[in-house]
């Protein structure tokens, strides 16, 4: 084994006990779990991916319609384009199992691997949970905003130590990389072949930021955390 690899081995070893003993690590790691283990399901992924698409479409016609649903985005976009610190742009390229993996992409497989767990493991079939969550959009405002305050809540630093624990996750579990990798598959469907995806930018998740709200990444994006951050 050459010098050279040698020390990018010792790096990257340096830089994943980094994360494990960060204060981020538990919330992190309690929001990764259920992507780690095969868990029973009566429903497959392509069941919540088909539940999804329909909570997107209504989504988009009352949000195009509500100044107020229309501001909790922009909240939420907000919130998720953050300036990634150094710190964590660095221990990503460090980690990263694959040249073609990017922040961005990475954030969206995890954020939607999660919201694809969250709606095979409702106790609700699909057609009552999409009423439920139409009840929620109309009726429910409180809940909403009380949504929207705890996830603005989330330490500052809680999305780039997401993406690069699920990255480092990735290269060492490969049912967590067949996860992710199924999720970015379905994730694509939502695009119609659109390419929003600036590599390795200082500001990665900027694609779906507050100025990018009408990408088609954006929406089932902010979505998918929304509905799996404190489930």
């Amino acid at each position: 084994m050459s010098t050279a690899t040698v020390e990018s081995e010792r790096g990257r070893l340096i830089t994943r006990y980094s994360l494990t003993v960060s204060p981020l690590f538990m919330p992190v790691h309690a929001y990764l779990a259920p992507l780690s283990l095969p868990q029973s399901s009566r429903r497959t992924d392509d069941d919540a991916h088909e539940t999804f698409t329909r909570l997107l479409a209504l989504a988009k016609t009352t949000i195009e319609r509500d100044a107020e649903l229309s501001d909790g985005l922009t909240r939420v976009a907000l919130l998720v384009q953050r300036p990634i610190s150094e710190a964590y742009l660095g221990a990503f390229d460090s980690l990263r199992w694959s040249p073609e993996d990017d922040m961005a992409r990475t954030y969206v497989s995890v954020v939607y691997a999660r919201a694809l767990h969250h709606l095979q493991h409702t106790e609700r079939d699909p057609g009552e949970f999409v009423a439920n969550v139409r009840r929620l959009l109309v009726e429910s405002r409180p809940a909403l905003a009380q949504r929207l305050t705890a996830m603005e809540g989330l330490p500052p630093d809680f999305v780039g130590h997401l993406i690069v624990e699920a990255e480092a996750r990735r290269g060492e579990n490969p049912f967590f990389r067949e996860r992710l990798q199924r999720a970015g598959e379905l994730f694509n469907q939502h695009l119609d072949s659109e390419s929003p995806w600036p590599s390795r930018q200082a500001h990665p998740l900027s694609a779906i930021g507050v100025d990018n709200l009408g990408s088609r990444t954006a929406l089932p994006a902010h979505m998918a955390l929304a509905m799996t951050v404190h489930d």
